[in-house]
């Protein structure tokens, strides 16, 4: 059965990841460079992350496999949709992950620091051109097909063909096999963590947050509801609880950040083209928010995440949402009831 293609693949790339990756050494490392928490007793800890294209269409809810990512990414793609991006610290947590889509260069530009493995199905000509420039090997189902995934062919009675593609651990471990890819190297932390031996740091001077919500497009709404007896934000899309298929539980993080900057589209006026080099945005967590600055620059370089004063920021550990909006969709975020006037830099309560 034939895999539904986004964009050419250059079959020329070369098989070994660009040495872009190499300035950490992980043997050294203390911590795990995607939650920030120390390593179990049983994790190798120079062990490659995983990050898996995830379908966001209406159609593909419930999806599976997001309670157990440690990092969802998530921005607009084409039309209006977003797709997700789950970064898993180790390989043996994704039980099942999909439905799979294909890969986007806004996406591959947070894969690249973090040195993951990157999966998914199909690509754009400009995420193809990124992967390739970076001689960044990667799992496509296009090439690999049944190798790496399954097609659910009793979903497929009632969803298109395309939101029924889902993979798990032990096929990327035989994409992995099958592509001689190296499961160890080095990579960037996805933030500036806390010291874990330090404990958490508390947002003292930040505003209340508990209920959050906002736009990427006309089609795509997203809220954040913060339990005080957890400490997590659980996630909304569509106006509904945004579910793990297969634990019935709503997706929840202890971190959660929006950040903004410029979208626009392509030449071909179809795919989005992300300005990743700087913006501001906001951090939440424990119920409060601070405002923030970020920059990131070349595709390779991880993100730095400042506060108002220009300090970097102590990012707490545990499990973190981050969503790139357009600063034209700033205009549609609420802040436990405060609509964000961006114009005046303050806060106006809604009626």
């Amino acid at each position: 059965m034939a895999m539904v293609a986004c964009g050419p693949k250059d079959d020329n790339s070369s098989n070994s990841n660009s040495n872009v990756q190499q300035s950490v050494d992980v043997e050294k490392r203390e911590f795990n460079y995607i939650t920030g928490e120390p390593f179990a007793d049983n994790e190798t800890k120079s062990n490659r992350p995983v990050a898996v294209m995830i379908d966001n269409h209406k159609l593909a809810l419930p999806q599976s496999g997001l309670e157990s990512a440690d990092i969802i990414y998530e921005m607009v793609t084409e039309g209006g949709i977003t797709r997700l991006m789950a970064v898993y610290s180790n390989l043996s947590d994704i039980a099942i992950a999909g439905p799979v889509r294909s890969a986007r260069d806004q996406f591959v530009q947070f894969v690249l620091p973090l040195n993951a493995i990157y999966v998914h199905i199909g690509t754009s000509i400009y995420a193809n051109d990124m992967l390739n420039f970076y001689h960044y090997q990667d799992i496509d189902g296009l090439y690999l097909g049944v190798t790496s995934f399954d097609f659910d062919k009793a979903q497929s009675a009632y969803r298109p063909y395309e939101h029924c593609w889902y993979t798990k651990s032990n096929l990327i471990q035989d994409g992995i096999t099958a592509s001689s890819i190296n499961t160890t190297g080095n990579l960037y932390p996805a933030f500036n963590f806390v010291d874990h031996k330090k404990g958490k740091v508390e947002l003292k001077d930040g505003e209340d947050a508990t209920e959050i919500s906002f736009r990427f497009s006309d089609y795509a709404d997203t809220a954040m509801h913060y339990n005080a007896n957890d400490g997590k934000y659980y996630k909304d899309c569509f106006g509904a609880p945004q579910l793990d298929k297969e634990t019935g539980n709503q997706v929840s993080f202890d971190n959660f950040f929006l950040l903004n900057t410029t979208v626009s589209l392509y030449p071909d006026g179809l795919c989005t083209n992300f300005d990743l080099s700087q913006g501001d945005g906001y951090y939440f967590y424990g119920g409060k928010y601070i405002p923030i600055t970020w920059t990131k620059g070349l595709p390779e370089n991880p993100i730095v995440i400042k506060d108002k004063d220009g300090n970097v920021i102590e990012v707490n550990t545990g499990k973190s949402y981050v969503a790139i909006i357009d600063s034209s969709m700033l205009s549609t975020l609420s802040i436990s009831g405060a609509v964000q006037d961006v114009e005046q830099n303050s806060d106006v309560k809604n009626p």
